[in-house]
């Protein structure tokens, strides 16, 4: 991930006052009217424009990237909404400071809005609309739906065009952002549109074989046949009852993970005659 501290010299404990001031700066120093290096000032430009913004220095501080999901894909549009990965637009950020990016304007717009929205596992299976409440200037609350597809990945965000501030009726509406961040399931670890579960069973069931319940993350109960002579940490496979994937609509699997408990108290009775059957008795 990129280290957006080290860019503006910086470390983690930095205040909001001096990730501006280093910004300020270092933005002076290298922006292209002033004979700077363009490419480094982008650089500096998307580290303030994810550290200035506390949902996403949030995310930052947490060891996850704004823009992990973009890269090689660009972003793509689903619906009414456009799925985004850091909203980085380095003439909005450099026009609070009195100067422009190669002389390029653009339209005044209304405040881009930019929450957190924490979803369960059960949520990525679905989809999920969800009423929010933003703050708007002015003091004011704004209440907005949304809906949250199947199958989006913790970390990730949506751009909801038009959703976010419209305070200054001339001007068009900003955009909502939406940071997705899914909660840990109690049962259930994801691994892509796979699911994993783990599922103890006795010695002697794992020498002998035997049928099993799970229940789906749908709370579907599903029987499992465990074959004889399964060995602990032995992966079953059950097709399509994993997440979406919401790029082509498919399914994953539902992986299960078997762990053999090895009794630690026997009696002697049981000891010998366990005995008995290693020395073929």
């Amino acid at each position: 991930m990129t280290d957006y501290y080290n860019i503006l010299g910086l470390n983690k404990s930095a205040s909001p006052d001096e990730i501006k001031k280093a910004y300020r700066s270092m933005a002076m120093k290298h922006h292209p009217d002033r004979g700077g290096d363009e490419s480094k000032f982008k650089k500096i430009s998307e580290a303030y424009e994810i550290l200035s913004d506390p949902e996403k220095k949030q995310m930052v501080d947490m060891g996850a990237d704004p823009k992990a999901q973009n890269q090689g894909h660009g972003g793509f549009n689903q619906g009414p909404f456009e799925f985004h990965f850091g909203a980085g637009n380095f003439d909005d950020v450099f026009s609070q400071f009195g100067f422009g990016f190669g002389g390029r304007s653009r339209q005044k717009r209304n405040k881009t809005f930019n929450i957190v929205v924490d979803i369960t596992l059960e949520d990525v299976l679905t989809g999920k609309n969800i009423n929010a409440e933003v703050a708007v200037p002015g003091g004011a609350k704004k209440n907005i739906n949304i809906g949250i597809p199947p199958g989006i990945e913790n970390g990730q965000q949506i751009k909801y065009q038009g959703l976010g501030d419209s305070s200054i009726p001339s001007v068009p509406p900003g955009d909502l952002i939406v940071n997705i961040r899914v909660k840990r399931h109690p049962r259930y670890v994801r691994e892509g549109t796979n699911l994993i579960i783990e599922k103890t069973i006795s010695v002697w069931d794992a020498i002998l074989g035997v049928k099993s319940q799970i229940v789906t993350l749908d709370n579907k109960n599903l029987e499992i046949s465990i074959p004889p002579g399964t060995q602990s940490e032995t992966v079953l496979s059950c097709r399509e009852e994993g997440l979406p994937n919401m790029r082509n609509k498919t399914r994953g699997n539902l992986l299960i993970k078997v762990i053999v408990e090895i009794p630690k108290k026997l009696s002697q009775d049981k000891i010998e005659i366990i005995q008995g059957l290693r020395d073929g008795v």
